[in-house]
């Protein structure tokens, strides 16, 4: 009889256990052969992440197919265009006034078997920060052979003929599911919807209704992907190779294109070192690897002081943002909304900088030359009139560690004795 785990919704935002962290393991697991996903909703971030196990796996010659909703536009273009151009076969079940809503992760091989099912959709949430639930099956196929069989039935009857709403995914019906307007575009901004405002968090006379939770972050895009991205365009990838292992109708792999992106992200993390000034020297690096995010390059000027001194670009109108400042308890000690962010290009140096009234940051104890830089984390905004929110670490909360282990990329030192890091999500 197969073993099985039990995924307790606390495991993921507590960071004790991820989906996306079994997957990246098992696409590089040579006990596996093939692997089948079905889920309702799929985004292109988890893609980034598990972009070099998937590699390995198409190196390898293993075979790959996946079943997608497309349901209430809660799959992107840009996920369903990497997983036609990485997997051998990706199909896409939709009915009117039924929503397609299953969740299987399948990996098995001559011998062994692994599977999850559950509620992770294939979205970052889903596979890391939400509160999911499900169960992991691991078989011997030796002696769990029909178990397992029974298991991938779940799958298999989806790709019957009396299921003609699962339709093969091809370029021309990407075309036409983007026509359809069935499709979510993760490269233009969705439109924003209202969100209680944050300064009720200062409020003295508003219980909360909810208690707080420290979710552990998501995992970090990796810099092999961004440094792709940000020198090609696109991220390099091996077209899969079909060996007739599919128990599907379709055993051919489906034409490989280099998969276009604007990076997608939902945030930029970095060690800081504010001025006394309240001068924040942003990473040039990080502009050059995702200007949009920056809104980058800047249309507007600064007006010198004197006439004899040089404008540089700024962003204008400047962002309007949130400002959270955390201190070394991981305690709130200073929230001010809608603060207007002054950013610049300074040319000379090719330097960008983001200007904070000192007094806001007090609250992180931090002086010049202390190499223990706090962290900043700036997040684009569902708020609507808000471009970010930026959030203030100082070292020793939980936070803090959280946010370090993003920072996969070191900046140059700059004559610092340590040099910053940073990282995207």
């Amino acid at each position: 009889m197969s073993n099985f785990t039990f995924i307790k919704p606390i495991d993921q935002p507590s960071g004790s256990f991820r989906l996306l962290d079994w997957l990246d393991t098992n696409f590089r697991d040579k006990n596996f052969t093939n692997f089948r996903c079905t889920v309702a909703f799929a985004k292109i971030k988890p893609f980034y992440k598990l972009h070099n196990s998937i590699q390995v796996w198409n190196s390898n010659g293993n075979y790959s197919e996946a079943i997608i909703g497309v349901d209430h536009k809660s799959t992107s273009l840009q996920a369903l265009q990497y997983a036609m151009s990485n997997f051998n076969s990706v199909y896409i079940l939709h009915v009117n006034y039924s929503t397609f809503h299953p969740k299987l992760y399948i990996f098995y091989g001559p011998r062994k078997a692994v599977a999850y099912y559950g509620s992770s959709n294939l979205t970052s949430g889903g596979l890391e920060t939400n509160f999911e639930g499900g169960v992991l099956f691991d078989f011997d196929l030796t002696k769990d052979n029909t178990e397992f069989n029974n298991l991938l039935l779940n799958y298999t009857t989806l790709l019957n003929p009396s299921v003609p709403c699962t339709v093969l995914l091809t370029p021309t019906f990407l075309s036409q599911l983007e026509s359809a307007n069935l499709l979510l575009d993760e490269s233009i901004t969705p439109t924003k919807s209202p969100l209680i405002p944050s300064a009720t968090k200062f409020s003295t006379t508003t219980k909360p209704l909810f208690g707080s939770y420290s979710v552990k972050p998501a995992k970090s895009i990796p810099k092999s992907v961004i440094t792709a991205a940000s020198s090609s365009g696109i991220i390099p990838s091996s077209a899969p190779k079909a060996k007739g292992r599919s128990t599907s109708p379709s055993t051919k792999a489906l034409p490989s294109a280099p998969i276009i992106i604007p990076l997608l992200v939902d945030g930029f993390i970095s060690q800081i070192a504010p001025h006394n000034n309240g001068e924040i020297l942003l990473s040039k690096l990080a502009v050059n690897q995702n200007p949009a995010f920056f809104g980058f390059p800047f249309t507007g000027s600064t007006i010198p002081k004197k006439a004899t001194n040089v404008a540089y670009p700024q962003r204008t109108p400047d962002p309007t943002i949130n400002i959270e400042v955390y201190d070394s308890r991981g305690a709130l000690v200073n929230f001010v909304p809608n603060y207007k962010l002054n950013m610049v290009y300074y040319t000379r140096k090719s330097e960008i900088r983001i200007t904070i009234t000192p007094s806001i940051l007090a609250g992180l104890g931090w002086t010049l030359g202390n190499p223990n830089y706090p962290i900043m984390v700036m997040e684009l905004s569902k708020a609507t009139g808000i471009d970010y929110e930026l959030k203030f670490y100082a070292l020793g909360s939980i936070d803090y560690t959280n946010y370090l282990t993003i920072c996969n990329q070191t900046l140059p030192s700059g004559g610092n004795s340590v040099p910053r890091k940073m990282g995207w999500y």
